[in-house]
């Protein structure tokens, strides 16, 4: 195959020339390569490409309003020559054949991978190179891009997709409670969900998203109400727990109510206690009406695995049992005895 050429523009930063310059992705794989660091190849950089990651890439470039504004960056080879172009600033990376091992990729080869699950599409790619770089500077660059680089908080990433309506359908329904909860001065959750990441709340707004969907996407025990229903039905349920454990709410030095512990365990039991409320108070789901289908559990005893019971107060004896497969057997207990109370 023939060799092409490309302008490029010229940064200098610290004695060194980086290259940016446009490529489209199709044509981009076919210049890039990776040898990823193993036993084999010892000395070499890079990782090996996650399958599962470059196929979730690929789902999102299918996506309408996909793009990638940040640059590939790679090292380009000896093969590739560098000229003047006569314009400052300017020069041209010539490259011997349009197919070949001519630049090593030192960031982005999950999102180059991408373009192999996108069912054909492709589009133009921001580059930034460095030519003939030797092995230490190819490893510090590597090295500083994913040791300096943070990740932005799952926090703010749930807050900033459902501000630009970018979530899937069963999933903004649930954040619309979340917010309302959130922001009602009536709620008692009120301002006590992280919803940034500076927020001081009691739990992460991704947390109560996961403990909330069960109840409130298809299948769930709210799932055909509206959202102005759920949020009324979730707020009365907050406010029944308040009120069945009022010294254990928001004491989160003394108590594990109000902390994610507490919080999961009683999302958990969410359906038992509507559904003693149906068959109880007409489905009238009121905080006083919860609060009453609750009172079972205030003085019941908990037993542990390995032996063994404690008081279901949420005392910080609660806390040092705080794994998954304990809260959910605390979960399974609460509901059994709530079941039992109907008999």
């Amino acid at each position: 195959m023939a060799g092409f050429s490309i302008n490029a523009a010229v940064l200098k930063q610290k004695g060194h020339e980086l290259f940016c310059f446009g490529m489209n992705s199709a044509e981009l794989k076919r210049i890039c390569y990776v040898t990823p660091r193993s036993a084999d190849a010892p000395d070499e950089i890079q990782r090996i490409v996650n399958p599962r990651r470059a196929k979730e890439i690929g789902e999102y470039i299918k996506q309408a309003n996909s793009i990638f504004p940040n640059s590939i960056v790679v090292s380009l080879t000896d093969e590739v020559s560098v000229q003047e172009s006569g314009t400052p600033k300017v020069k041209v990376l010539n490259f011997p054949d349009s197919e070949g091992k001519f630049a090593y990729i030192l960031d982005g080869q999950h999102r180059l991978e991408g373009f192999k699950h996108s069912e054909g599409i492709e589009f133009d790619m921001p580059v930034v190179a460095i030519h003939n770089a030797d092995e230490a500077l190819r490893g510090k660059i590597f090295a500083d891009i994913n040791s300096k680089q943070k990740a932005v908080s799952d926090i703010h990433l749930l807050s900033l997709y459902y501000q630009i309506k970018e979530m899937a359908p069963d999933d903004t329904p649930v954040m619309d409670v979340i917010v309302a909860l959130n922001n009602d001065t009536n709620s008692p959750v009120n301002n006590k969900i992280k919803m940034l990441e500076k927020d001081k709340g009691w739990a992460k707004n991704t947390a109560f998203k996961k403990w909330l969907s069960p109840h409130l996407t298809p299948g769930g025990a709210l799932a055909t109400k509206t959202i102005a229903e759920r949020t009324q039905i979730i707020k009365a349920y907050l406010s029944s727990i308040q009120s069945v454990w009022p010294e254990a709410w928001g004491d989160n030095k003394n108590n594990t109510l109000t902390k994610a512990f507490g919080f999961e365990i009683m999302f958990g039991i969410f359906p038992a206690v509507k559904l003693r409320c149906d068959l109880n108070c007409g489905r009238q789901y009121t905080s006083e009406n919860f609060a009453e289908q609750l009172e079972p559990l205030k003085s019941a005893s908990i037993d542990l695995p390995g032996g063994g019971a404690i008081r279901m107060d949420w005392s910080k004896a609660m806390g040092v049992i705080n794994n998954a497969k304990t809260r959910s057997l605390i979960a399974k207990q609460m509901r059994d005895i709530l079941a039992r109370a109907d008999e």
